[in-house]
Formats: C-alpha cells, sequence, structure tokens
C-alpha cells in the first residue's frame, strides 16, 4: 500500500510532496494535512501546529474512474530557538529598579522570559511580557552581568548577556 510519509517538519514551516499523476483531489482529512489538483500532478502539504505531535490523515484521489486512498503521516518538532532582542541601561543606581526590555519571538510560541543577575535568577514572566524588573539592592556596586533568556514550549531557550554598572 503507498503512504506519503512526511517525517519530522518543523512547527511553522511547511512540507510538500508532488504526486506525479494524472489523478485529481476528492479529499484530504487529518489536522494539518491540505492538498491541490496542479499541472505537475497532486500537490501534498503537511503544516504541523503541535511540536511532538503524530498527525495522521488520509487522501482521497480519483485517477479515471478509481478512487485512491493514500494515508499520510507526519510528525512536528520544534528545534528552533526564540530569538530575543534585549535593551537594558548602561548603569543603575542602588536602591533603584533596573527595568530590562526586549522582543521575544519563536517559530512556534515563546512560554516565558526570565532575568538572571550574576547567575542568580531574579525575575521572570509568561510571554508577551515585555520587560523584567530587579531592585537593586543598597550594598551592591561595581559591575553586573544581566542574562534575559525565552524559552519556548519545546524547550529550545535563546539568551543574551548584558553588563551594566551599579553606582551609588
Amino acid at each position: 500500500m503507498f503512504a506519503v510519509d512526511f517525517g519530522a517538519v518543523q512547527v511553522g514551516s511547511a512540507a510538500l510532496r508532488t504526486l506525479p499523476s494524472p489523478a485529481r483531489v476528492v479529499s484530504v482529512a487529518g489536522v494539518g494535512f491540505s492538498a491541490a489538483d496542479s499541472s505537475r500532478g497532486v500537490v501534498v502539504a503537511y503544516e504541523p501546529y503541535e511540536p511532538g505531535d503524530t498527525d495522521t490523515g488520509r487522501l482521497v484521489l480519483r485517477i479515471g474512474s478509481r478512487v485512491v486512498h493514500i494515508p499520510l503521516r507526519g510528525h512536528g518538532i520544534d528545534t528552533i530557538a526564540p530569538t530575543l532582542s534585549v535593551t537594558a541601561p548602561r548603569a543603575v543606581g542602588v536602591g533603584r529598579t533596573l527595568v530590562v526590555r526586549f522582543t521575544a519571538a519563536d517559530n512556534d510560541l515563546v512560554e516565558a522570559c526570565a532575568l538572571a543577575i550574576d547567575g542568580r535568577r531574579v525575575a521572570s514572566a509568561p510571554w508577551p511580557a515585555t520587560s523584567l524588573r530587579w531592585h537593586v539592592p543598597a550594598a551592591l556596586r561595581g559591575a553586573v552581568r544581566i542574562v534575559v533568556s525565552a524559552v519556548d514550549r519545546a524547550g529550545n531557550v535563546a539568551s543574551v548577556a548584558r553588563t551594566v554598572r551599579v553606582q551609588p
């Protein structure tokens, strides 16, 4: 029995297969699957919606007077880390609040963002947050390393580091 197996496909993208034949599409069923007639045959597409899901479907074609049922399979994956852009002040005063602004985007979905100061997590927020805050302790002086990270629902992480000077 003939089947179309798309294998692993990135969430947020599509995989296409062309079945070169004089067939006409009767119907297509299954989450993420579509099909259309073209001058080169039947074009079948798979666009996964969820990472980790294995989707199945069925393509029904008419070839002359025959009707053919073709199983469809595909698996959604997400191996792409979010993109992250960070804006932070160069300096902040002791006893003040450091506000770090950022934008995070992903091919699927950013789940959460976090702020770490010198390796210690001090703030986090679910997406669609665009800023994180940290109250600078009065006894702190000198340069601190801040790291903003964004994680998508597949667990891919992007991080951006900056140095901020803490002043009296």
